[in-house]
């Protein structure tokens, strides 16, 4: 994904792949499709054949980024307990979107896609969410309402440092230890619950 096209891909890969990068380069929606079509080495009229529009377009480069989702949902699932499992999908998302670019802090909330988000990462999300707050039920001892609620704040602690690593404000091996140690304790502070709103 560093925004030189692969010929041994299909045009649709390549189109995919230079509309993210072109992405990442402005950080917001709609992109040029002109620079698309020249970082992917095709025509305008390919594009649009491929993806009719701007909207299906950057649906196929969220795509992109399922594998990493599904990866922290795998990892998060292995762990060998629940606070491992919220560190080490942090960290593994912090890492993949350090290695392929934010997309996935940045795109799936623009206005832009708003309410036309493919159904298949909608999907991919959520069952990520459900996975990570089931873990955070059993830690911070919340309702399923809660504990999805903790995910959906935690998540942006590795949104935010990768943005930070990302655009060179912060280097990166600072960024990833300070994630670290503000995730866990984000996670120590919020396992307080049970001294602040007592049952009953």
């Amino acid at each position: 994904m560093d925004g030189m096209p692969d010929h041994s891909q299909s045009s649709s890969q390549r189109i995919v792949e230079a509309a993210n990068a072109v992405f990442l380069k402005g950080g917001v929606m709609p992109i040029s499709l002109a620079d698309v079509a020249e970082i992917a080495g095709v025509s305008r009229s390919l594009i649009y054949s491929h993806f009719p529009t701007q909207h299906d377009l950057m649906n196929g480069v969220l795509q992109l980024h399922v594998p990493v989702i599904e990866r922290v949902s795998e990892l998060a699932r292995r762990s060998q307990s629940a606070q491992d499992a919220l560190l080490q999908s942090a960290l593994a998302y912090f890492d993949a979107m350090l290695e392929d670019g934010p997309t996935l802090a940045l795109a799936p909330n623009d206005s832009f896609l708003s309410g036309r988000v493919s159904e298949a990462f909608q999907t991919a999300s959520m069952n990520c969410l459900h996975t990570l707050a089931r873990s955070a039920k059993s830690i911070f001892n919340v309702s399923a309402r809660e504990a999805v609620s903790s995910i959906v704040m935690l998540k942006s602690l590795p949104d935010e440092a990768a943005l930070l690593a990302w655009n060179g404000q912060i280097e990166a091996e600072i960024c990833r230890e300070t994630l670290e140690d503000s995730f866990k304790r984000a996670i120590e502070s919020m396992t307080y619950h049970d001294a602040v709103y007592p049952a009953g």
